[in-house]
């Protein structure tokens, strides 16, 4: 059914566990209600990348060139794409792409002119407008992708915007003989760099079998999400869940600090229990190592609670949890700047307390560490890397039969 379908993914990507009555259980509970009211109605495609005949090479085109769009790109590259290029910012940030063999273009219209596929992966709702020509009245002007978009084309938006902006695009790019495609990506910038993503798309059945290989690329594993828009409900979803855990998880690292227990231990002990979640699986690090910033601004991840508190309020779904979340990320944009990383929560907890939870042993511990993931029976799993396991014989326990 619908309403099991969504809180079969919810399931998936939730982000800590916690005994019934807690607060994590009811930012839960409040994301299931939330997805269920949407109406999701899901199905997974496995891990098959397809061989790529089309767009051909040159015909792509990627707007937005930050964290997201350098990642997408350079699979593009990779695949002898030759993408056509462009950011408002010029094509200074995209430097490395250019002698890779990525072209430039001087505006979203001159790019949209030239491609049969258009992608977009920018921060805002407003962002995705403006690259379109759409004013804050409404209206399209002459430079945009809107102005350029030729008929037969596909417009592929990877951003994390507003549902009800993603839906008014879509009838302004069908107005002129094109396609939409709403295919939003999670699973960590690493993972989006090699190619191993996991991709939300919500889009017609035959336009997304011709979008599959080019999606592919970046993200092999793809969540079908039916009806368009429903799938970026999700992405939001996601990302309001790992909200709440990197807010949780400084003051659980702390109480532990605390009590002398000791940071590896906690981790490892944490991660086969059921508090183990992806952002503390992926994340820890970014506190052993100082940075806080696993590839994911606090802005964005502010801007992704807020794009959630809308939807709550539109489905009358009460945010407990969420409403405290929100206040936390702006207390830390305050502090530490919008550029900080989305772990940047766990600092604060630090400096209320006046005690750092990493030392030098944590540090050696977590210096070569890496990870890459893996689908197991329809569930994401992180693979650790360079990183000793202490579970060898709990692992090989488990598969014995009683």
């Amino acid at each position: 059914s619908q309403g099991s379908s969504a809180i079969r993914l919810c399931l998936q990507a939730q982000v800590v566990s916690c005994d019934e009555g807690g607060t994590i259980s009811l930012a839960f509970a409040a994301t299931v209600a939330a997805a269920v009211s949407s109406g999701l109605s899901l199905g997974i495609d496995n891990d098959e990348v397809l061989p790529l005949e089309w767009p051909k090479p040159g015909r792509v085109g990627m707007i937005g060139i930050g964290q997201l769009g350098q990642a997408v790109t350079g699979n593009l590259i990779r695949a002898g794409l030759r993408p056509v290029l462009h950011d408002i910012k010029g094509p200074a940030v995209a430097k490395d792409l250019l002698e890779q063999g990525a072209t430039w273009a001087e505006s979203c219209r001159e790019l949209a002119e030239q491609c049969d596929v258009v992608i977009t992966g920018l921060p805002r709702p407003e962002h995705v407008s403006s690259a379109m020509g759409i004013d804050a009245n409404g209206d399209v002007g002459p430079d945009g992708i809107l102005a350029g978009l030729q008929p037969g084309a596909v417009w592929i938006e990877h951003s994390t915007t507003d549902f009800e902006n993603t839906i008014q695009i879509k009838g302004l790019v069908e107005e002129r003989g094109a396609k939409a495609v709403a295919a939003p990506v999670t699973g960590g910038m690493q993972i989006l760099k090699v190619g191993k993503m996991v991709a939300l798309v919500g889009t017609d059945e035959d336009t997304f079998q011709r979008v599959k290989p080019l999606i592919s690329l970046s993200a092999p594993r793809i969540v079908r999400c039916g009806e368009f828009g429903h799938e970026t409900v999700v992405k939001i979803l996601t990302n309001m869940l790992c909200a709440v855990q990197d807010c949780a998880m400084g003051e659980a690292m702390m109480i532990a600090k605390k009590c002398g227990v000791d940071m590896t231990l906690l981790f490892n002990a944490m991660r086969i229990s059921s508090g183990n979640s992806f952002c503390w699986e992926t994340e820890f690090a970014r506190v052993a190592d100082g940075t806080y910033f696993p590839d994911f601004t606090a802005e964005m991840m502010a801007k992704d609670v807020e794009l959630g508190q809308s939807l709550a309020r539109r489905h009358g779904v009460p945010m407990l949890m969420h409403g405290q979340v929100a206040q936390i990320y702006e207390m830390c944009m305050a502090r530490y700047g919008r550029e900080s990383g989305s772990t940047i929560p766990v600092r604060l907890i630090e400096d209320m307390c006046g005690t750092k939870l990493c030392d030098d042993k944590l540090k050696a511990d977590f210096k070569d560490w890496t990870y890459t993931t893996e689908i197991v029976d329809g569930s994401y799993v992180i693979v650790h890397k360079n990183f000793d396991n202490p579970f060898g014989e709990i692992s090989l326990c488990s598969t014995k039969k009683d």
